[in-house]
């Protein structure tokens, strides 16, 4: 199995790229913290792969990665039971956010962080503590946690009293997320709510 692809970028999608690589045009699933990365089609990349052989006839699934991190990640969010790699990509895109602070809510079993900032839903929340209690401590996690100090309960509130004013819990969320990033830390829900009216 070949380690990772260098090639010329053809085309990119949010869930997908197409890489030439010696004539070759290779299609390549990747997470969204990938896709973020990228250069515009027509420059050089390099992307770590893995491949993912179907159960059932319909072909190998190629999967990408700019990162190491991310590939490792992404294999022991894979490793879980019932999660797969469809799944294990999903969850990675939605807690490449903040690594460090996706560890800290699995170690500290805090599902409310884990649905809140990672947009992930409760049943998966749960599953990912329990499958990844063993392994989170390993797991390549660099840089600063960028919600560790804040007051989760205020963060909650504020997404629930978005949704009040009429907004999906998605737009609600992704507009917290955005204040959290600049706001001091000390911020009750009134003044996020206030600050995440902005970005709606």
């Amino acid at each position: 199995m070949f380690d990772f692809l260098r090639g010329r970028l053809e085309d990119k999608e949010t869930d997908h790229i197409v890489v030439e690589a010696q004539g070759v045009g290779y299609k390549i699933s990747i997470p969204l913290s990938t896709y973020e990365k990228l250069p515009s089609p027509g420059g050089e990349v390099k992307i770590y792969t893995w491949i993912s052989a179907s159960m059932y006839g319909k072909g190998n699934t190629l999967y990408g990665f700019l990162t190491l991190e991310e590939r490792e990640v992404f294999l022991i969010l894979r490793s879980i039971s019932k999660i797969g790699a469809k799944g294990a990509l999903e969850i990675l895109s939605k807690i490449s956010k903040s690594f460090p602070d996706f560890r800290r809510a699995v170690i500290a079993g805090d599902t409310q962080v884990l649905t809140g900032i990672f947009s992930l839903t409760k049943k998966t929340a749960e599953k990912l503590i329990l499958g990844l209690k063993d392994k989170i401590e390993v797991l390549p996690f660099a840089g600063k946690e960028r919600f560790a100090a804040r007051n989760e309960q205020e963060i909650a509130d504020a997404i629930s009293g978005l949704v009040a004013l009429g907004y999906k819990v998605f737009q609600a969320k992704e507009a917290v997320n955005s204040v959290c990033e600049t706001i001091d830390k000390d911020a009750q829900a009134e003044e996020i709510i206030k600050q995440a009216l902005k970005y709606l």
